[in-house]
């Protein structure tokens, strides 16, 4: 084995083919991660003159002259040749124990099992068993199979496969979804694709959200992963004259509906079980009517501060290969009741199946599918899995150690048990 330094173009050469190609391990995310402080370098595994693996690295140093080495989502290499997988690993532990490096991370796309939106299992991988026991052959530490947000990158994610047709992917939505779909957009919520790359007012948004990065770091993603046209930024609004207008529509309809209930009502020859029916459905409308009346009230004080329309949400997108990645959105929490994040998803599933892409990503969820535990994270996994998504398991995060005392001097200050 071999490990020689690679350009920019030799890696993404060799990585955008790959088996466990992603945006992490690509030259444009390297660069972004400059912006965050963090160096990077390409390396390439070689046996008999053939170029058989790569990774991108990146790195700090953390304690004294001591470094870390993170691999994002992995080293691009066949995890299940034995041979291959220890010879790298011997390769880079002896390449970086010399350069005063503690530990590498790594946590590779490899898929376990792919679940449907109830959490039972669709497809388990009849190799997953083989490399783990590899891995830890080779002295890679298993941080567990955990199923919340304990790792560098989420463990579990739910794709949307976009190869059906369009009337397909809209009726395998839950159908409480899709009534939500339809009465946002009737309200007046729209997708925007921005093509100026306002990464100011994108922050906006998602610094609210992620409050550890900041707004270089998106700026970096955008300048690098624009070059080419591989990243969209989208802004969700609400169309403040469609919102009055959808309002007024409902409580004037809802209006006649009342008048005739109440004429019924007074009506004497409805009597017994029929007049109480009346009763309730005149109730019940009288609730309707005033909460449109509410609404419209709400609507018209929006449009006169926020003329046209008002930016309630922010997210984007990176393209890579054949699937695109929902990196992030995020929504003012006033406004969560238009319910935009589910018309964002639907906007970028007619979007990108036009453009001929396979899948969306929408990116983490959580590994428990029993609602009741959820907590704080069911929005996340029931709005993500009503999409018809197919929740991907990989296999997490593993260190693999080079020097012992270095890496507990890292646990210790990152207050790692």
């Amino acid at each position: 084995m071999k490990i020689v330094a690679l350009s920019k173009d030799e890696f993404d050469e060799f990585a955008y083919r790959h088996k466990y190609s992603t945006y992490y391990q690509t030259s444009s995310y390297a660069e972004t991660s400059r912006y965050e402080g963090l160096n990077t370098f390409y390396i390439g595994f070689v046996e008999n003159g053939t170029l058989v693996g790569v990774t991108l690295f990146l790195h700090k140093t953390f304690y004294l002259y001591y470094k870390y080495a993170y691999a994002p989502r992995g080293f691009l290499i066949d995890y299940t040749d034995p041979k291959l997988v220890h010879n790298v690993t011997m390769g880079l532990i002896h390449l970086l124990k010399k350069q005063h490096y503690a530990f590498i991370k790594i946590d590779p796309p490899i898929l376990c099992s792919e679940k449907d939106r109830h959490g039972n299992i669709i497809y388990f991988s009849n190799t997953i068993n083989n490399i783990l026991a590899t891995l830890k052959k080779n002295g890679y530490i298993h941080q567990g199979f955990n199923k919340y947000f304990e790792n560098y990158k989420p463990r579990l994610n739910a794709f949307v496969n976009l190869q059906p047709d369009i009337k397909t992917l809209y009726n395998k939505i839950d159908r409480e979804s899709r009534k939500i779909i339809d009465e946002a957009i009737a309200t007046g919520v729209e997708i925007y694709l921005d093509p100026t790359g306002n990464v100011d007012e994108l922050y906006k948004f998602v610094g609210i959200k992620n409050k550890k990065r900041k707004r270089r770091y998106y700026q970096g993603l955008y300048n690098n992963f624009s070059k080419n046209n591989a990243i969209d930024i989208f802004f969700i609004n609400v169309n403040t004259n469609k919102y009055i207008n959808n309002m007024k529509s409902l409580y004037d309809q809802e209006a006649v509906v009342n008048e005739e209930l109440a004429n019924n009502v007074q009506d004497y020859n409805i009597t017994g079980k029929d007049k109480q029916d009346v009763i309730n459905r005149k109730m019940e409308s009288d609730n309707r009517l005033n909460n449109y009346k509410n609404e419209l009230v709400y609507a018209t004080n929006l449009s006169k501060s926020n003329p046209n329309y008002v930016t309630i949400g922010a997210a984007f997108t990176i393209k890579h290969n054949n699937g695109v990645d929902l990196v992030i959105d995020s929504y003012y929490d006033e406004y969560k009741k238009f319910n935009p994040r589910y018309v964002l998803i639907w906007e970028l599933m007619k979007k990108y199946k036009s453009e001929g892409y396979m899948y969306i990503n929408l990116n983490a969820v959580v590994g428990d599918f029993n609602k009741e535990n959820l907590g704080k994270y069911s929005s996340l996994n029931n709005i993500k899995l009503s999409f018809n998504a197919s929740v991907m398991e990989y296999i997490g995060e593993f260190d693999l150690v080079i020097n012992e005392h270095a890496y507990e001097k890292f646990k210790e200050k990152n207050n790692i048990k």
